[in-house]
């Protein structure tokens, strides 16, 4: 694993959660991977995803997920919490964004508990089965 790490508080810190990158990754090839391993593990318990890189703009996408044993642990707040102090303190970003399904409260309301702010909604953005679902988009500004 690389060294974009940092470690953030966690909601429940003995789990002590850390990002770490492959080695040679950079968020410069246009999206980078973080993994999110537990205190002295080396076994990913979930990922974060900074994609759709806008240098010009100094700004990405996140994408997040957390395996089905960890969720509900603080393990996805912790991780977008260390995604933002690395996209500041590293990649030196302005802003982070978010598209989540409408119907996906959850997701929806840990990205606010982030920091992230309700911005935008695309009417029938995805595609599911033979239907379509709405999009809310959320954007966190970086200090």
């Amino acid at each position: 694993m690389g060294k974009d790490q940092l470690t953030h508080p966690t909601p429940n810190p003995e789990l002590g959660i850390r990002l770490m990158a492959e080695p040679e990754a950079a968020l410069s090839s246009g999206s980078l991977r973080l993994y999110a391993m537990l205190q002295n593990s080396t076994t990913p318990v979930g990922a974060l995803d900074l994609y759709a890189y806008d240098p010009l703009n100094r700004r990405c996408a996140v994408g997040i997920m957390v395996a089905n044993n960890y969720r509900r642990q603080g393990i996805a707040l912790a991780m977008l919490h260390q995604a933002a102090d690395i996209a500041r303190t590293t990649y030196h970003l302005h802003q982070l964004y978010a598209d989540v399904a409408a119907p996906n409260t959850a997701s929806l309301a840990l990205f606010q508990k982030a920091g992230y702010t309700p911005c935008g909604h695309f009417a029938q953005w995805l595609a599911t089965d033979d239907t379509y679902t709405d999009t809310i988009r959320l954007q966190h500004l970086l200090p």
